[in-house]
């Protein structure tokens, strides 16, 4: 096993001890960001989601917000789907332990990913890994490691589910009736 120490995850904010969700949310609010508003409304729908403690948070994105839990896990909370057009959860992507939703907001408790002496020919290995299963790479030049990150194990994968998307729509529909029909027999 890898010991790996650094990682893509710089909490902007470590609680003194881990605090439930809901309370981190409206910590966010006070602090002036509008963005979380959307996410305790619909958190705050859900008991368990709510009261899930959290020791950091760890950053947000154009729609996601991500923080990380007392067990070592990342919980990313995204304003709609993450995965573009509901793609399915490929092996290049992060794992997911759990998911779901609440109204339009999804959430995701994923492995935490190190970056730890990645370079640039990692992030030509994951577009290879992502084109090989038929997406292309969106949003992702050669330079941007902190897009991908590496497991204790070893293993390479994909930050951002929104940089690898479906070539076409017509890509997304022959997909999803590929796996509807498969499904079915």
């Amino acid at each position: 096993m890898i010991k790996i120490s650094n990682n893509p995850y710089p909490a902007y904010e470590t609680y003194p001890k881990p605090i439930p969700l809901r309370k981190a949310l409206q910590k966010l609010r006070q602090n002036g960001e509008n963005f979380a508003d959307i996410f305790i409304k619909n958190v705050s729908k859900d008991d368990s989601l709510a009261s899930q403690n959290v020791k950091s948070y760890l950053n947000r994105g154009s729609s996601a917000i991500i923080f990380e839990t007392p067990d070592g896990k990342i919980l990313k909370l995204t304003d709609g789907n993450h995965f573009p057009l509901n793609r399915p959860h490929e092996s290049f992507d992060v794992p997911v332990y759990k998911q779901g939703h609440i109204g339009n907001v999804y959430y995701y408790f994923e492995e935490k990913l190190y970056q730890h002496g990645l370079s640039e020919g990692f992030v030509g290995q994951i577009k290879e890994n992502i084109r090989k299963k038929g997406y292309r790479t969106f949003d992702i030049n050669n330079i941007d490691i902190h897009q991908i990150g590496l497991s204790k194990e070893g293993n390479l994968y994909l930050l951002d589910a929104e940089c690898a998307r479906y070539k076409t729509i017509f890509h997304a529909l022959f997909d999803k009736m590929k796996r509807f029909i498969l499904k079915r027999f």
